[in-house]
């Protein structure tokens, strides 16, 4: 898996006459995703760009700048170019109209919807325009068991809890400050499955705290890994952070310190170089003394003792 984001692409069009940045921009939007049909809305002047950043192989983020168009994936589009994939489009700037399946809604700044590049579809875009077109293979959705037809066309914006903490995660990813290579593609369809499942609130409760069990597992080494400092990640109130691990019988505390320990006995018994002090601080202990009472209570030994059971002290 790929630590780090490869580098972006970027396609433009813009410079040339009104009539040859058209054609041109065409030549773009099918190289960057797929074979679409844009047209022109008016005679001004046509500029546009595309911004492609690689997600490590589970997909791409693009921020898409243009002046207005209608883009189609007409019925010969689909069938010249099948596409297994699902766009995800978000409104950064200006306004525009989406259809498909017979469902139409408007986006505005901060809002979302996907569509599904395997059956025809259409946007329209007034005057200029930015977008953010977040791109995931369709093996991506059944491999969650998340069917993405039953969303086509359904706006989504920052009222709710997990759209809001995937738009957040995407400006993130686009400004440079996330560098999670794979791990971000899968982290923003885990978001968007979560703001798009149908499911009964006990159900979606219980797939918020899979979400943020994951989230600590990955980041339990961080010292300052905090009831808040993961609320605020998620844009939800540290009071219903508690309230999803109440669920659970296990407080957020209890999970972090069990994760921390798992990691560290981990170590402790497959690298016999190193010293068990420097491994409880990398687990993210920072009293060594209290890293082994923990350890003790938890696995009813010393780590010296786990480490010679193990053959390897």
């Amino acid at each position: 898996m790929d630590s780090a984001l490869g580098s972006p692409q970027v396609w433009s069009a813009s410079g040339q006459g009104r009539s040859d940045a058209f054609v041109r921009w065409r030549e773009v939007v099918c190289q960057a995703f797929t074979r679409l049909s844009p047209e022109r809305v008016d005679d001004s002047p046509f500029a546009g760009e595309i911004r492609m950043q690689p997600l490590g192989g589970s997909g791409t983020l693009s921020r898409i700048t243009a002046t207005g168009q209608t883009v189609r994936r007409r019925r010969e589009d689909v069938a010249g170019a099948p596409c297994d994939a699902v766009f995800v489009n978000i409104q950064v700037g200006g306004r525009s109209v989406v259809r498909q399946r017979e469902v139409e809604t408007r986006l505005n700044p901060g809002s979302l919807t996907l569509l599904d590049a395997r059956r025809p579809f259409a946007m329209r875009f007034d005057g200029p325009f930015q977008q953010v077109c977040l791109h995931l293979p369709f093996a991506w959705f059944e491999e969650q068991a998340f069917d993405p037809t039953a969303a086509v066309a359904r706006r989504l914006d920052r009222s709710s809890a997990f759209a809001a903490a995937l738009l957040d995660y995407v400006d993130g990813v686009m400004a440079g400050i996330r560098e999670d290579g794979e791990d971000a593609a899968d982290h923003m369809g885990h978001l968007l499955r979560l703001a798009y499942q149908g499911g009964t609130p006990t159900t979606l409760a219980d797939q918020h705290l899979a979400v943020l069990r994951r989230f600590i597992t990955g980041h339990s080494p961080e010292p300052g890994l905090t009831p808040r400092a993961v609320a605020e990640h998620f844009r939800i109130s540290v009071r219903h952070l508690h309230k999803l691990f109440a669920r659970s019988g296990e407080s957020f505390g209890q999970f972090l310190l069990r994760t921390r320990l798992e990691r560290s006995l981990d170590a402790i018994v497959t690298q016999p170089g190193r010293s068990i002090t420097e491994i409880a601080l990398e687990a993210g202990f920072n009293d060594p003394s209290h890293f082994a009472r923990s350890f003790r209570r938890r696995y009813g030994r010393p780590p010296s003792a786990a480490r010679r059971e193990a053959g390897q002290g």
